[in-house]
C-alpha cells in the first residue's frame, strides 16, 4: 500500500512548480486578516481620541461659562460638533455630569453608562450642571460600530446588540466663580 502511494507521488517530489501557490495560501489569510485587525483597531484608536478631545474642549467651555443654561442636549451637540468623525454621534452618546465631594474624593463606583440598544427605555444618568468651586465629573460614553464584529479582532470585544462596542471618555473640571 505504502509502496503504491510512493509510486503514486513520486513525479511530484522533486518538482517546484507551484511551490510559491502553497505559501500564498498559507500566509495570505494571515496578512489579510493582520490587516483588517490593524484598520479595525485603528478607526476605534481615531474615534476614542477625537471623543476624548471633544469632551475636554467642550469641557473647557463648560468650566469657563461659555454655555448658556447647560443641559445634556446642549453638550452633546457640543461634543458632536468637535467628534466630526464619529458617526450618529448624539444619538447612540449618553453624557452623565456630577458633582465630586472634595471631603470625602469619592468617585462614582457604578461603571460609564452608555445607549442600550437592546431597548426603548435608556438609563438614567445624572447631569447635575454644579455650583461655583465646585468639582465636577463628566463621563461619556458612545456607542460605535465595528468594520469586523466577527473577525479575530472584533470576537475579543465587548459588543452590544447591534454589534457596536462603548467607548468611554472622562473628564473633571473645577467651576468658575462668576
Amino acid at each position: 500500500m505504502i509502496r503504491r502511494i510512493r509510486t503514486l507521488f513520486r513525479p511530484f517530489r522533486k518538482d517546484e512548480r507551484g511551490l510559491a501557490s502553497v505559501e500564498f495560501a498559507l500566509f495570505f489569510p494571515l496578512y489579510l486578516g493582520l490587516f483588517f485587525w490593524a484598520a479595525d483597531l485603528g478607526i476605534i484608536t481615531i474615534k476614542s481620541v477625537m471623543l476624548d478631545h471633544a469632551l475636554d474642549v467642550s469641557m473647557r467651555e463648560l468650566r469657563l461659562g461659555q454655555v448658556e443654561d447647560p443641559t445634556a442636549d446642549k453638550l452633546k451637540a457640543a461634543i458632536c460638533s468637535r467628534a466630526t468623525i464619529i458617526g450618529n454621534c448624539e444619538d447612540q452618546m449618553m453624557i452623565e455630569l456630577q458633582p465630586v465631594s472634595t471631603a470625602t474624593w469619592a468617585m462614582p463606583q457604578t461603571p460609564v453608562t452608555c445607549v442600550n440598544n437592546d431597548e426603548e427605555i435608556q438609563p438614567v444618568v445624572a447631569f447635575s450642571p454644579g455650583r461655583q468651586q465646585e468639582l465636577m465629573l463628566v463621563r461619556a460614553c458612545i456607542i460605535i460600530p465595528v468594520l469586523l464584529p466577527d473577525a479575530m479582532f472584533g470576537r475579543m470585544l465587548t459588543k452590544d446588540s447591534t454589534g457596536g462596542i462603548g467607548i468611554a471618555a472622562i473628564s473633571s473640571f473645577v467651576n468658575e466663580p462668576s
